[in-house]
């Protein structure tokens, strides 16, 4: 083989080579592009679903927090509406207590004493009672013991068909209620009625003014807020809807 030839054969080996080693480099570049592309998607598709997550649980946080805010100025609102009416309320038992006051000057005052002491004792139903009032009620409860335990005896005979012993008498160590509103505020008072106590006191019942209107107005509490402020209707879901 002659030097042209070996030259030539040479420089075809040398463009073989050239040629693979093009090819083989498109085929690396390719691949790699391929790699890439897809290495690129996954990213693009990881961050795509942690971006909808990262959006969907900012959205819950943003609708929990939305839903306590209403929550909070719905119970800051109903708090309010019971305020507001409890004030009312209390300002409608002033006026029956302020009305109270004048009672004792009412004609009928002993009696209506009479019927308080009565009812107390057959809620008592010991034989010996003893009754704490007033001191400027003092002589007007003298004067009704007698009539409290012939009513007594009535009653008890009436419904029972026995005749009852009840030893009736003013608190033996002298105590008295707190004295009638002066309208100045000094402690304590009393705008009428009376306490009985028996077993040595170890058992009172108060029927002093301010307790039954006390007792009045928590019974009828329900019933002043229905006719002031109306009757709420029942939750949708109330009975299992």
């Amino acid at each position: 083989m002659d030097t042209i030839e070996a030259d030539r054969q040479i420089q075809q080996m040398i463009a073989f080579i050239k040629q693979e080693a093009k090819e083989k480099a498109e085929e690396i570049r390719q691949k790699t592009k391929e790699d890439f592309t897809i290495e690129k998607n996954s990213y693009q598709a990881k961050e795509k679903i942690f971006l909808q997550e990262e959006h969907e649980k900012r959205r819950k946080e943003k609708l929990t927090q939305k839903k306590i805010y209403r929550s909070t100025k719905i119970n800051e609102a109903r708090f309010t509406v019971m305020t507001k009416r409890n004030e009312l309320l209390n300002v409608l038992k002033r006026d029956i207590a302020d009305g109270l006051k004048g009672v004792h000057k009412d004609p009928n005052y002993g009696t209506f004493l009479k019927y308080i002491i009565v009812e107390s004792c057959l809620a008592l139903m010991e034989d010996t009672i003893e009754i704490i009032c007033r001191k400027e009620d003092l002589q007007i409860v003298k004067g009704q013991i007698n009539a409290c335990k012939e009513e007594y005896c009535r009653i008890i005979k009436r419904d029972c068909g026995v005749v009852p012993k009840l030893n009736l008498s003013l608190n033996k160590e002298g105590k008295y209620l707190p004295p009638h509103p002066s309208g100045k505020d000094q402690g304590e008072s009393c705008s009428g009625g009376v306490i009985l106590s028996a077993c040595n006191g170890r058992i009172t019942l108060n029927n002093t003014f301010e307790a039954r209107l006390n007792k009045a107005f928590g019974d009828q509490k329900p019933t002043m807020r229905a006719m002031l402020f109306g009757v709420r209707p029942p939750p949708a879901n109330a009975y299992g809807r």
